[in-house]
């Protein structure tokens, strides 16, 4: 499983900019980032190189992030890609709840980083084993794409 932080930020003038310097300044490096916005609040999705020591200067910077584990598929990066995953996925009935992308830099693939229901996990492992374009990424290989 992937471990990802997700930070809730207000819209307001430097609150992001406050979060990545947090991470700057803790020597984080950011391998994935997408942000969801409201009129209100955001939040802030990350997959980061250290997790544990990004979450640790987030809470001690008071901002406020949790960790949730999210899957990483790596898929052809050509049309009908990202469709071959949720094809597969929708026909198991299994929902995405979302999904976001990530840049690898050591594979011509695409990485689509997404979460589904805790129990749906090992369906989607399972589902994509058939399938030797797909392949689940665990964390360390992830981090090294």
């Amino acid at each position: 499983m992937i471990r990802q932080i997700s930070v809730f930020i207000q819209n307001d003038s430097g609150r992001l900019a406050h979060v990545l310097k947090t991470l700057k300044d803790a020597d984080i490096n950011i391998r994935s980032l997408t942000i969801a916005e409201t009129a209100d609040y955001g939040i802030m999705r990350l997959i980061l190189q250290d997790t544990d020591k990004g979450l640790e200067a987030l809470k001690n910077a008071k901002i406020m992030a949790n960790e949730t584990n999210v899957m990483a598929v790596e898929i052809p990066d050509k049309p009908g890609g990202l469709s071959k995953l949720t094809d597969l996925l929708a026909d198991a009935n299994i929902d995405i709840e979302y999904a976001y992308s990530f840049l690898p830099q050591n594979t011509s693939n695409a990485i689509i980083i997404f979460k589904v229901k805790d129990e749906d996990e090992q369906k989607v492992i399972d589902l994509t084993q058939a399938d030797p374009a797909l392949q689940v990424l665990e964390r360390d290989t992830l981090l090294i794409k």
